[in-house]
């Protein structure tokens, strides 16, 4: 297997970053960066191995049931990081390359990450990101950690900065909840853009899952249970959510070309308009191809479309929902359980969330 190798200096890499976000640049020059970002994109794919692999070593001496997967960033959520931050340089991005753990408990992340500060590595530790002790304002929870990557078999990749994720299962479904309904409805929630019902429903659902996950523990809210459950029904009601997801998730084809036994990359192409799922797998020793069908259809999918409706959301104008991701994972079955938010499938999410409101709906 053939690695991809960087072609461009890192000047050149961080101009392309900021062509492509320059609402003024010529078509040329977009197309000229477009082929920088994916060899910049690219270049992170066997060092991020390197860093997944050694995760998943991780996990299975300490938490061996633990879902373990990796990808590289959408150019959509890289334009978007970019422009949303203008002081941002593409090659000081830190989740270029990442890979996460999905455990059972609070307790399993922090041992996971108490395992990777005891152990010595030649990647150089960067950063803890804590987003468990510190909720981001959206509701987002999960603990990052971020490593400059150094080899000694494979010197050119050293500096190139990873990330890794680790969250619970209750996390995990709040935030893959929040990725349906932003892929559904066109808008960036995760970082807290779009429709503000939404906004204030998901952080109140962050809230309840806390509740439920961490009874004992200083909640991050003065806000009582029952208010929170109370404000959740009538969010819930009044945006159909139950209604609504379950509906697009029973439309949703699935189309698998695929030999999943020998698969280690599989290419997710959501279409929600459709609503479709197209999934390709590519073999282990295949993944110089799986990249370059990634970033064929990147180029086909329409960045910021405009004009479109949603037969299920026809109040929202706008859609840009179609989105594919290339992810490396050791079974078909875990791309479901760590990304049902490319099957539009919320189950989870919605189970805890009504939980929660049932028994707290009346609590002062």
């Amino acid at each position: 297997m053939s690695h991809e190798a960087l072609k461009f200096s890192r000047a050149a890499v961080d101009r392309a970053g900021r062509v492509l976000v320059d609402k003024e640049a010529a078509q040329d020059a977009i197309d000229n960066a477009f082929d920088v970002l994916a060899n910049w994109r690219s270049s992170h794919a066997f060092p991020l191995n390197t860093i997944t692999m050694d995760l998943r070593q991780r996990v299975n001496r300490v938490l061996p049931t633990a879902l373990v997967v990796q990808r590289l960033k959408r150019t959509r959520s890289i334009l978007a990081k970019l422009s949303k931050e203008s002081s941002m340089r593409l090659t000081q991005m830190q989740d270029i390359g990442g890979c996460r753990a999905v455990v059972e408990t609070i307790d399993e992340v922090y041992k996971l990450r108490d395992a990777y500060k005891r152990s010595k590595s030649l990647h150089e530790f960067i950063a803890e990101d804590d987003y468990i002790l510190c909720p981001k304002l959206s509701g987002y929870r999960s603990l990052h950690l971020v490593y400059r990557f150094k080899s000694r078999s494979h010197p050119e990749y050293d500096k190139l900065l990873f990330e890794i994720q680790l969250r619970t299962k209750m996390q995990h479904a709040w935030a893959t909840a929040v990725e349906t309904v932003g892929a559904v409805i066109g808008q960036a929630l995760k970082s807290s853009e779009g429709e503000r019902n939404w906004l204030i429903f998901f952080q109140n659902a962050a809230l309840a899952l806390e509740f439920s996950e961490q009874p004992g523990a200083a909640p991050h809210t003065a806000t009582s249970r029952g208010t929170i459950a109370r404000s959740l029904a009538e969010l819930a009601k009044r945006l159909q959510v139950s209604a609504k997801l379950k509906a697009y998730r029973t439309a949703l084809k699935a189309t698998e070309k695929l030999d999943a036994k020998s698969a280690g990359y599989f290419l997710l192409i959501l279409l929600p308009d459709e609503p479709e799922l197209q999934i390709i797998a590519f073999s282990k020793r295949n993944v110089d191809a799986a990249y370059r069908e990634y970033e064929r259809y990147e180029r086909l999918l329409p960045q910021n479309p405009r004009g479109r409706q949603l037969p299920l959301f026809p109040e929202l104008a706008d859609y840009s929902g179609a989105q594919a991701v290339l992810v490396g994972a050791d079974s078909f079955k875990s791309i479901r359980e760590s990304y049902p938010n490319y099957y539009l499938d919320t189950d989870a999410f919605l189970e805890n969330v009504e939980r929660f409101v049932r028994r707290y709906r009346r609590a002062s």
